[in-house]
């Protein structure tokens, strides 16, 4: 069905490269907003990384999806012009240069505000627009190294371990995106718009959740493994043949385990019977479990447990997450209109727009002065 996109009506100028500006655009666009990407004349650094698709970073083009492309030289003062006018004529612009670069060149927040009071700013760093750290140079692993989150990953007595992802990327991205709803929302009702500052270290240290919890309040939380420190079966165990995960926070769902397994006598054995002691005792109850689980491969014992409604599953590899039979039901891949083969939103509304390409480098250049000739947006309500 032809329906708006949720965001139908808000422009977006995008100037950031690589990962965490791109993704919070990336985000704005997949709901409808009309994304326009300002690259350097030399393009964003990602258009270099692989895997490639007929020639283009397959990198650049999930994270730039749905845009429309244009280049600018912002070091030259006409093409900065140009850059303003736009401004004026827009309701967000994401950034994640180094602090400070913006304002070498002439952008500060406070001049594109002043070029437009109701536009909101979205500045993605490493550590922030203020802070000691401010102009610390910041990458994903940076940002997991130093965030505590390196420190609990991994397995107990081994080495610090960054997470398979740019989580340290993503998670500022998400945190820019919800920001930005947010502040368009606050405009409704002010009329102003505003800067927001998002920090990559900031994000990843709100997320530690639990452990952060811990943390605050008199333990050191460290590396344990794929075992959740306050769960107990909450791993990947050994079956006959290949590992599974379970699943069993708290005490209700246990007896389905004790059943499925044949095991009642876990029930009343004092170290396992609660989960506040199975925590006390996981090595034990470990070589219990998987005592128990060594007569089944692990297609049986996931086909036993679930019968019992116990949560479990198999620890499979990417490709076998992206082609399992309930992704390709959900649509966890879609595909553009050149057979392109990329992530989908798990945004589900009736405002969700389809995937199409990433713009080229330039690609819409022509328009600039299309989109000049609309109305500016600086005026209130």
């Amino acid at each position: 069905m032809n329906r708006p996109g949720s965001l139908e009506g808000l422009r977006v100028l995008d100037l950031s490269r690589v990962l965490a500006g791109p993704f919070c655009a990336m985000i704005l666009a997949d709901l409808g907003a009309e994304v326009i990407k300002v690259e350097s004349p030399d393009g964003d650094d990602s258009r270099h990384f692989g895997p490639w698709y007929n020639g283009e970073s397959a990198y650049y083009r999930l994270f730039n999806r749905s845009k429309y492309g244009v280049t600018m030289d912002l070091k030259d003062a006409a093409e900065r012009e140009r850059l303003l006018a736009l401004v004026r004529r827009s309701d967000v612009v994401i950034e994640n240069f180094r602090p400070g670069v913006m304002d070498r060149l002439g952008l500060s927040a406070e001049s594109l505000m002043a070029e437009n009071p109701r536009l909101v700013i979205v500045s993605i760093s490493g550590f922030g627009q203020a802070g000691p750290l401010q102009k610390a140079p910041a990458y994903d692993l940076i940002a997991q190294a130093m965030s505590g989150l390196m420190s609990i990953t991994g397995w107990p007595d081994g080495q610090a371990t960054r997470i398979g992802i740019s989580i340290g990327d993503v998670i500022p991205g998400l945190y820019g995106a919800i920001a930005a709803l947010a502040a368009i929302n606050e405009r409704h009702n002010t009329g102003m718009g505003q800067h927001i500052d998002v920090a990559m270290l900031d994000s990843l240290i709100s997320v530690l959740e639990s452990v952060g919890m811990r943390a605050l309040h008199g333990e050191e939380p460290v590396a344990c493994g794929n075992d959740h420190a306050m769960s107990t079966p909450f791993s990947t165990y050994q079956t006959g043949r290949g590992p599974i995960a379970i699943a069993i926070a708290g005490d209700r769902l246990f007896p389905r385990l004790t059943e499925a397994l044949n095991r009642p006598e876990w029930l009343v054995d004092e170290r396992f019977r609660e989960q506040t002691r199975r925590n006390e005792f996981p090595v034990e109850f470990r070589a219990a479990l998987e005592e128990a689980l060594s007569p089944f491969t692990d297609d049986e014992a996931i086909e036993l447990l679930s019968a019992h409604h116990v949560p479990v599953s198999k620890v499979q590899t990417v490709n076998e997450a992206l082609t399992s039979e309930h992704s390709e039901y959900r649509g966890t891949v879609a595909t553009e209109s050149d057979g392109f083969k990329t992530l989908a939103s798990p945004l589900r509304l009736t405002g969700s727009v389809p995937p199409s390409p990433a713009p080229t480098l330039g690609q819409h250049n022509d328009q600039i002065g299309t989109w000049l000739e609309g109305p500016v947006r600086t005026g209130r309500p």
